[in-house]
């Protein structure tokens, strides 16, 4: 019976008010002070890193179309600018002028026109065939046997055929058996009237291979559609009969160039995450890009699985220090609170004292550590918007904000400043004949080579593609060139003697612009490295020529 309370004079016991020790409100207080704090972080934090990942994608969507629709259209305007220049031949003028009036010696009319057309045809292998009709679209001569159908009789009409050329949108050939396109341009006779047309069949493989799905994380599929929103090519891929079935998404209103990217729900293809760019070319119509949501997003589930933790370890952590706690631990608690706060205000660079070695000084020290890594966090997501994930240098983004802001330094310390294009020779042989795994790998030696050659204050990018920009502050043209030219060497340079069965070496070319002397922007600079560049191939590859020289600033064999 001893500890047993005793009952009153009435018989009844006694009944105690609920008692709180100072320990259970201290840790109420930390409960308050620092459990909310922790869990609104943790909140904001996520549906921040749903924003800032919504964000990405939706960047990375705009800049794999921005990017493709630009090849489109120049592979369309590419088309145009043969044809019109084909059509103005006078050998073409004049054999379809004797074959539709009949006039002079019709046979050499037909026999120039049809050599003149294949050597045309085999200088280029981008056409199936070339061929040229009178005004009405009845064939006079061609590479090969052709037939003019009547479904491209409205291309003849159109007052373009005159002036830049026409090309038509993906139709189902009967003659064919197959999907193909068509670029024409007028010919005009001496008093600009129509006695023909210039015809071109491209090749449709290089249109497919412009729509092979991007590289990247998400990696976009993308469509080619028409005017009213058909498909006429998806992913590297024609359909049988394209213009037949219809994407719905919704098509930026003009004046727009490119509508939003959005979230929906499209039939046979399921929750996807798209965007949709109007074409400049000759050809119109819009490009279209779709990733599945499931793909877009998948990080997000996993950062919401760590957060989670994280969060809950961290008010585990507090629950066992509250616990054990005296007074003295509520200087160290409000100092944690106002570090949450400033955490969720966006401020990473929190670091807390920590005095003594018991639970909350081990608190403490979580919480700085999770506040280095949200900073190291943020601090790699910055370098990774910059950098080239293959090779390692900075990206396209950054060599035009770097180039930008290295002319304005220029301009201001009276400095030259030096640009080097660098190309890998024959990359596209070397994939196709060792795989785009070790085409991978080659790039990414050149890469390393590029920065073990220059000097900590130049910067190195991945340009686009195989190609590489190298910028050389307060470096004038004739000490550029010895450092391009070492570069070079080291690309070329063998290790021994290869085995039959190694895989061999790329070499580059390399062309070379100086600011100011070259060019006073941007464009006009990049501009000048790049003809420096193709002048480089064309004089041979593997050599180095500066912007302004005709001549290679050395001559390499190979």
């Amino acid at each position: 019976m001893i500890g047993r309370p005793l009952p009153d004079r009435g018989g009844r016991l006694p009944i105690h008010p609920l008692r709180l020790t100072l320990r259970t409100k201290l840790l109420l207080v930390v409960l308050l002070c620092v459990g909310v704090p922790v869990v609104l972080m943790g909140s904001y934090l996520l549906n921040r890193n749903e924003e800032i990942l919504a964000e990405k994608v939706r960047e990375t969507l705009k800049n794999h179309l921005f990017r493709k629709s630009t090849q489109i259209d120049d592979w369309m305007w590419q088309r145009t600018r043969e044809v019109t220049r084909w059509s103005a031949s006078f050998v073409v003028f004049e054999g379809a002028e004797a074959l539709t009036l009949k006039t002079g010696d019709v046979a050499r009319a037909q026999r120039d026109l049809n050599e003149y057309l294949a050597s045309v045809l085999g200088h280029y292998q981008t056409y199936e065939s070339l061929f040229v009709t009178d005004a009405g679209g009845r064939i006079l001569a061609s590479t090969r046997n052709e037939q003019w159908e009547e479904w491209a009789n409205g291309l003849l009409a159109r007052p373009e055929a005159a002036k830049s050329g026409v090309v038509s949108p993906l139709h189902r050939s009967s003659f064919l058996g197959r999907p193909t396109l068509l670029a024409l341009h007028a010919i005009l006779d001496r008093n600009d009237r129509t006695v023909g047309f210039f015809v071109e069949r491209p090749d449709l493989r290089e249109l497919q291979l412009l729509l092979n799905p991007a590289e990247g994380d998400p990696a976009p599929e993308f469509w080619l559609l028409d005017a009213e929103g058909r498909v006429l090519l998806r992913t590297g891929q024609v359909p049988a009969n394209p213009g037949t079935e219809r994407l719905p998404v919704v098509k930026p209103a003009p004046p727009e160039e490119a509508g939003p990217v959005v979230e929906a729900s499209l039939p046979s293809i399921g929750r996807v995450v798209y965007g949709v760019r109007r074409l400049a070319g000759p050809s119109g119509g819009y490009l279209a890009a779709t990733v599945p949501a499931r793909v877009a997003y998948r990080s997000l589930d996993e950062a919401r699985l760590r957060l989670w933790i994280a969060g809950l370890s961290a008010l585990v952590s507090v629950l066992l220090v509250s616990f054990f706690a005296a007074r003295s631990l509520l200087r160290p608690i409000l100092l944690l609170s106002e570090g949450a706060r400033r955490l969720s205000r966006g401020e990473t660079d929190v670091s807390l004292p920590v005095t003594g070695s018991d639970e909350l000084a081990d608190l403490t020290r979580t919480f700085n550590e999770m506040a280095a890594r949200m900073r190291d966090a943020r601090q790699r997501l910055e370098s990774q918007a910059i950098t080239d994930d293959l090779t390692q240098l900075y990206n396209r983004r950054h060599f035009q904000e770097t180039l930008e802001k290295e002319m304005r330094r220029g301009v201001r310390e009276d400095r030259p400043l030096s640009l080097l294009l660098l190309d890998l020779d024959h990359f596209k042989q070397f994939n196709d004949r060792w795989g785009h795994t070790e085409g991978d790998t080659e790039l990414a030696r050149v890469a390393s080579i590029v920065m073990k050659n220059v000097r900590t204050t130049d910067s190195a990018f991945r340009y686009g593609g195989e190609e590489l920009a190298v910028l050389l502050p307060s470096c004038p043209k004739p000490q550029a060139l010895p450092v391009a030219e070492k570069i070079r060497a080291a690309v070329s340079a063998r290790p021994g003697r290869p085995a039959a069965t190694e895989i061999p070496h790329t070499t580059v070319s390399i062309g070379v612009a100086t600011f100011p002397e070259d060019g006073q922007a941007v464009r006009p600079l990049v501009d000048a490295a790049d003809a420096a560049l193709y002048a480089a191939k064309a004089q041979g590859r593997d050599r180095v020529v500066l912007a302004g020289h005709e001549a290679p600033a050395k001559a390499a064999g190979g």
